[in-house]
Protein backbone atom coordinates (compact mmCIF):
# COMPACT_ATOMS: atom_id res chain seq x y z
CA UNK A 1 0.00 0.00 0.00
CA UNK A 2 1.42 3.28 -1.01
CA UNK A 3 1.28 6.64 0.78
CA UNK A 4 -1.68 7.90 -1.28
CA UNK A 5 -3.81 4.90 -0.41
CA UNK A 6 -3.01 5.21 3.31
CA UNK A 7 -4.03 8.90 3.34
CA UNK A 8 -7.31 8.04 1.55
CA UNK A 9 -8.23 5.40 4.15
CA UNK A 10 -7.41 7.76 7.02
CA UNK A 11 -9.53 10.49 5.50
CA UNK A 12 -12.58 8.25 5.20
CA UNK A 13 -12.07 6.85 8.69
CA UNK A 14 -12.07 10.28 10.25
CA UNK A 15 -14.85 11.95 8.33
CA UNK A 16 -17.03 12.00 11.45
CA UNK A 17 -14.24 13.23 13.85
CA UNK A 18 -15.20 16.07 16.21
CA UNK A 19 -14.32 19.56 15.08
CA UNK A 20 -10.96 20.90 16.20
CA UNK A 21 -9.12 17.56 16.22
CA UNK A 22 -6.30 17.17 13.74
CA UNK A 23 -5.22 13.60 13.28
CA UNK A 24 -2.20 14.57 11.21
CA UNK A 25 -0.94 17.86 12.69
CA UNK A 26 1.94 19.53 10.98
CA UNK A 27 5.21 18.97 12.79
CA UNK A 28 6.78 22.15 14.27
CA UNK A 29 9.85 23.40 12.48
CA UNK A 30 13.00 22.98 14.51
CA UNK A 31 15.55 25.76 14.87
CA UNK A 32 19.09 24.96 13.79
CA UNK A 33 20.49 24.69 17.34
CA UNK A 34 24.05 24.22 16.19
CA UNK A 35 24.24 27.82 15.01
CA UNK A 36 23.86 29.13 18.58
CA UNK A 37 27.28 27.92 19.72
CA UNK A 38 29.22 29.74 16.96
CA UNK A 39 27.12 32.86 17.56
CA UNK A 40 27.85 32.72 21.29
CA UNK A 41 31.53 32.28 20.59
CA UNK A 42 31.42 35.19 18.16
CA UNK A 43 29.73 37.37 20.79
CA UNK A 44 32.36 36.47 23.38
CA UNK A 45 35.14 37.22 20.92
CA UNK A 46 33.59 40.59 20.16
CA UNK A 47 33.36 41.36 23.88
CA UNK A 48 37.00 40.47 24.36
CA UNK A 49 37.96 42.64 21.41
CA UNK A 50 35.96 45.54 22.87
CA UNK A 51 37.67 45.20 26.25
CA UNK A 52 41.03 45.07 24.56
CA UNK A 53 40.34 48.33 22.75
CA UNK A 54 38.84 50.19 25.72
CA UNK A 55 41.33 49.31 28.44
CA UNK A 56 44.21 51.86 28.70
CA UNK A 57 47.70 50.66 28.00
CA UNK A 58 50.05 50.32 30.97
CA UNK A 59 53.65 51.47 30.46
CA UNK A 60 55.68 48.29 30.21
CA UNK A 61 59.23 49.48 30.84
CA UNK A 62 60.79 51.42 33.69
CA UNK A 63 61.68 54.26 31.36
CA UNK A 64 58.12 54.40 30.00
CA UNK A 65 56.74 54.58 33.55
CA UNK A 66 59.02 57.50 34.42
CA UNK A 67 58.13 59.39 31.24
CA UNK A 68 54.43 58.79 31.93
CA UNK A 69 54.92 60.10 35.49
CA UNK A 70 56.43 63.33 34.13
CA UNK A 71 53.31 63.87 32.04
CA UNK A 72 50.93 62.93 34.87
CA UNK A 73 52.64 65.33 37.27
CA UNK A 74 52.02 68.15 34.82
CA UNK A 75 48.24 67.65 34.91
CA UNK A 76 47.57 69.35 38.27
CA UNK A 77 49.08 71.79 40.73
CA UNK A 78 51.39 70.78 43.56
CA UNK A 79 53.67 72.05 46.29
CA UNK A 80 57.44 71.60 46.12
CA UNK A 81 60.32 71.58 48.53
CA UNK A 82 63.84 71.66 47.10
CA UNK A 83 67.16 71.44 48.90
CA UNK A 84 70.50 72.14 47.26
CA UNK A 85 73.55 72.40 49.48
CA UNK A 86 72.70 75.02 52.10
CA UNK A 87 69.72 76.46 50.20
CA UNK A 88 66.08 75.46 50.56
CA UNK A 89 63.16 76.40 48.32
CA UNK A 90 59.45 76.15 49.09
CA UNK A 91 56.48 77.01 46.95
CA UNK A 92 53.63 75.88 44.73
CA UNK A 93 53.32 75.46 40.99
CA UNK A 94 50.40 74.99 38.61
CA UNK A 95 51.65 73.48 35.31
CA UNK A 96 48.26 73.85 33.64
CA UNK A 97 47.95 77.60 34.31
CA UNK A 98 51.72 78.10 34.13
CA UNK A 99 51.74 79.90 37.46
CA UNK A 100 53.92 79.48 40.51
CA UNK A 101 55.64 81.17 43.42
CA UNK A 102 58.81 79.84 45.06
CA UNK A 103 60.72 81.40 47.96
CA UNK A 104 64.27 80.66 49.07
CA UNK A 105 65.27 80.39 52.71
CA UNK A 106 67.36 83.58 52.46
CA UNK A 107 64.37 85.65 51.26
CA UNK A 108 64.85 85.46 47.48
CA UNK A 109 61.64 84.86 45.53
CA UNK A 110 60.62 83.66 42.08
CA UNK A 111 57.20 84.15 40.49
CA UNK A 112 56.07 82.49 37.28
CA UNK A 113 53.15 83.92 35.33
CA UNK A 114 52.53 82.44 31.92
CA UNK A 115 55.48 83.22 29.68
CA UNK A 116 57.21 85.50 32.20
CA UNK A 117 59.42 84.76 35.18
CA UNK A 118 60.09 87.36 37.91
CA UNK A 119 63.10 86.97 40.20
CA UNK A 120 64.00 89.10 43.22
CA UNK A 121 67.21 88.46 45.12
CA UNK A 122 67.36 88.53 48.88
CA UNK A 123 67.22 92.11 50.15
CA UNK A 124 66.66 93.58 46.69
CA UNK A 125 63.93 96.15 46.03
CA UNK A 126 63.67 95.41 42.31
CA UNK A 127 62.35 92.41 40.44
CA UNK A 128 64.08 91.23 37.27
CA UNK A 129 61.70 89.94 34.60
CA UNK A 130 62.55 87.81 31.57
CA UNK A 131 60.74 85.42 29.22
CA UNK A 132 60.06 82.07 30.82
CA UNK A 133 62.25 80.01 28.59
CA UNK A 134 65.07 77.59 29.22
CA UNK A 135 66.52 78.05 25.74
CA UNK A 136 69.82 79.17 27.26
CA UNK A 137 70.04 75.78 28.96
CA UNK A 138 69.63 73.76 25.77
CA UNK A 139 73.41 73.60 25.42
CA UNK A 140 73.81 72.39 28.99
CA UNK A 141 73.90 68.67 29.79
CA UNK A 142 70.47 67.45 30.95
CA UNK A 143 71.62 66.84 34.53
CA UNK A 144 72.98 70.37 34.86
CA UNK A 145 69.82 71.87 33.37
CA UNK A 146 67.64 69.78 35.68
CA UNK A 147 69.48 70.95 38.79
CA UNK A 148 69.38 74.59 37.70
CA UNK A 149 65.69 74.45 36.89
CA UNK A 150 64.50 72.44 39.90
CA UNK A 151 64.24 75.41 42.32
CA UNK A 152 62.82 77.81 39.73
CA UNK A 153 60.72 75.87 37.22
CA UNK A 154 60.05 72.34 38.53
CA UNK A 155 57.96 71.18 35.57
CA UNK A 156 60.69 72.18 33.11
CA UNK A 157 63.17 70.29 35.31
CA UNK A 158 61.04 67.15 35.14
CA UNK A 159 61.09 67.26 31.35
CA UNK A 160 64.84 66.52 31.48
CA UNK A 161 63.96 63.03 32.73
CA UNK A 162 62.80 62.21 29.20
CA UNK A 163 66.46 61.87 28.22
CA UNK A 164 67.38 59.65 31.17
CA UNK A 165 69.09 56.37 30.34
CA UNK A 166 69.57 53.09 32.19
CA UNK A 167 66.25 53.60 33.99
CA UNK A 168 65.60 50.75 36.41
CA UNK A 169 63.00 49.95 39.03
CA UNK A 170 64.79 49.56 42.36
CA UNK A 171 62.06 48.70 44.85
CA UNK A 172 59.25 50.26 46.81
CA UNK A 173 59.01 53.90 47.84
CA UNK A 174 56.78 55.73 50.28
CA UNK A 175 56.21 59.06 51.95
CA UNK A 176 53.62 60.87 53.97
CA UNK A 177 50.27 59.69 52.61
CA UNK A 178 51.57 57.84 49.56
CA UNK A 179 53.24 54.64 48.39
CA UNK A 180 54.81 53.78 45.07
CA UNK A 181 57.97 52.69 43.27
CA UNK A 182 61.55 53.92 43.18
CA UNK A 183 63.53 54.18 39.97
CA UNK A 184 67.19 54.91 39.42
CA UNK A 185 68.49 56.52 36.24
CA UNK A 186 71.55 57.97 34.57
CA UNK A 187 71.61 61.48 33.15
CA UNK A 188 74.24 63.10 30.98
CA UNK A 189 76.38 65.56 32.92
CA UNK A 190 79.39 66.14 30.72
CA UNK A 191 81.80 68.57 32.34
CA UNK A 192 81.61 72.11 31.03
CA UNK A 193 82.77 75.52 32.05
CA UNK A 194 80.43 75.59 35.05
CA UNK A 195 82.32 74.48 38.13
CA UNK A 196 79.14 73.13 39.62
CA UNK A 197 78.59 70.73 36.75
CA UNK A 198 80.98 68.15 38.16
CA UNK A 199 83.51 66.15 36.23
CA UNK A 200 81.58 62.94 35.57
CA UNK A 201 80.15 62.17 32.16
CA UNK A 202 76.95 60.94 33.83
CA UNK A 203 75.31 61.23 37.21
CA UNK A 204 73.02 58.78 38.95
CA UNK A 205 69.60 59.99 39.99
CA UNK A 206 66.59 58.69 41.88
CA UNK A 207 62.92 59.34 41.15
CA UNK A 208 60.00 58.06 43.22
CA UNK A 209 56.62 57.60 41.52
CA UNK A 210 53.45 57.11 43.55
CA UNK A 211 50.68 54.62 42.83
CA UNK A 212 48.77 57.31 40.93
CA UNK A 213 51.71 57.64 38.53
CA UNK A 214 52.97 61.04 39.77
CA UNK A 215 56.52 62.08 40.65
CA UNK A 216 56.97 62.43 44.41
CA UNK A 217 60.73 62.68 44.90
CA UNK A 218 63.56 63.60 42.55
CA UNK A 219 67.23 63.46 43.46
CA UNK A 220 70.40 64.17 41.48
CA UNK A 221 73.86 63.99 43.02
CA UNK A 222 77.02 65.47 41.52
CA UNK A 223 80.05 63.82 43.12
CA UNK A 224 81.76 67.08 44.10
CA UNK A 225 78.62 69.03 44.99
CA UNK A 226 78.78 67.90 48.61
CA UNK A 227 75.02 67.32 48.83
CA UNK A 228 72.47 66.12 46.29
CA UNK A 229 69.77 68.38 44.92
CA UNK A 230 66.43 66.96 46.04
CA UNK A 231 62.90 68.03 45.18
CA UNK A 232 59.76 66.69 46.84
CA UNK A 233 56.28 67.04 45.31
CA UNK A 234 53.19 67.05 47.55
CA UNK A 235 49.64 68.36 48.04
CA UNK A 236 48.50 67.72 44.48
CA UNK A 237 45.54 69.90 43.57
CA UNK A 238 46.54 72.69 45.96
CA UNK A 239 45.29 76.16 44.86
CA UNK A 240 48.04 78.41 43.49
CA UNK A 241 47.59 82.18 43.59
CA UNK A 242 50.23 84.38 41.97
CA UNK A 243 50.26 88.08 41.12
CA UNK A 244 52.78 90.10 39.14
CA UNK A 245 54.98 92.51 41.14
CA UNK A 246 54.08 96.23 40.90
CA UNK A 247 55.22 97.63 37.57
CA UNK A 248 57.35 100.33 39.22
CA UNK A 249 59.38 97.60 40.95
CA UNK A 250 60.16 95.60 37.81
CA UNK A 251 63.15 95.89 35.46
CA UNK A 252 64.00 93.96 32.34
CA UNK A 253 66.70 91.38 32.92
CA UNK A 254 69.99 91.94 31.01
CA UNK A 255 69.99 90.47 27.50
CA UNK A 256 72.54 87.81 28.40
CA UNK A 257 70.26 86.60 31.18
CA UNK A 258 67.09 86.28 29.14
CA UNK A 259 65.61 82.80 29.35
CA UNK A 260 68.23 81.72 31.89
CA UNK A 261 67.69 81.13 35.60
CA UNK A 262 69.91 83.35 37.68
CA UNK A 263 70.70 80.66 40.23
CA UNK A 264 73.49 78.13 39.81
CA UNK A 265 72.84 74.43 40.37
CA UNK A 266 73.70 74.66 44.06
CA UNK A 267 71.93 77.94 44.78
Amino acid sequence: MNEHEIRTLLTKATEDRPAGIDVMPALPRRRPARILAPLAALGAAAAVALVTVVLPATPSTAQAQVVAAVENTGQESYRIHTTSRDKEFDGAFDPVRQAGVITRNDGAETRILGDLIYVKDSGAATWMVSPRSDAALEQEPPAVALVKLAPLDPQAALQRLRTATDVRESGAASGQGWTGKRFTFSLEATAGTDDDAGSSAEVIGVVDVDDQGRVRHLEVDFEDAGRPTMTDFSDFGTPVSVTAPPANQVQQAPAEKLGQPKAKPTS
